[in-house]
């Protein structure tokens, strides 16, 4: 008996092995696409579309380590359309890719001109561009779950800049 459950678990460790395709840059590009243009004149798009498309239903957008800073789908959808009003012409450009295993980290920049009031900074028609870094875990050729971090310090600080 001991014998047959250690060939069955040996079997469905090599199955896995075997099924198991490394994760090229090309692979990564064509998963995480969809999520990147929410970040590109996001209100052009349908936001909530893109996220099904690219993301698991489970999916979960974690700006820190604690699940309060975590969020899913719909209220993801309702954060990036919001970016899209207060910044139409936002774009990001994906700088820099690493795979490793099944994480995607993305180094990209984010340029935009909020159209009005921004985070209690005035509207002055000044335009903002900084580095953002992501971690994307990836499951299924989708996006599982992303760890994100941007600086808005300093777009804050540009935007206030005379």
């Amino acid at each position: 008996m001991k014998i047959a459950i250690l060939i069955t678990a040996i079997s469905l460790a090599a199955s896995t092995l075997a099924s198991a395709k490394s994760l090229t840059e090309a692979d990564a590009r064509k998963i995480i696409a969809p999520l990147y243009t929410n970040f590109t004149m996001p209100v052009k798009g349908d936001t909530k579309a893109l996220l099904e498309q690219g993301t698991t239903e489970d999916w979960q957008s974690c700006s820190g380590e604690d699940s309060k800073d975590c969020r899913g789908r719909e209220l993801s959808a309702k954060i990036f359309a919001g970016f899209g009003k207060a910044i139409p012409d936002m774009r990001h450009e994906i700088k820099e890719i690493i795979v490793v295993g099944d994480k995607v980290i993305v180094r990209g920049e984010l340029t935009g001109t909020p159209s009005g009031e921004f985070f209690g900074v005035p509207h002055s028609g000044k335009s903002f561009k900084i580095m953002v870094v992501d971690i994307q875990t990836i499951r299924g050729g989708k996006i599982a779950k992303t760890y994100h971090v941007e600086d808005w310090a300093s777009a804050l600080n540009q935007l206030r800049a005379k």
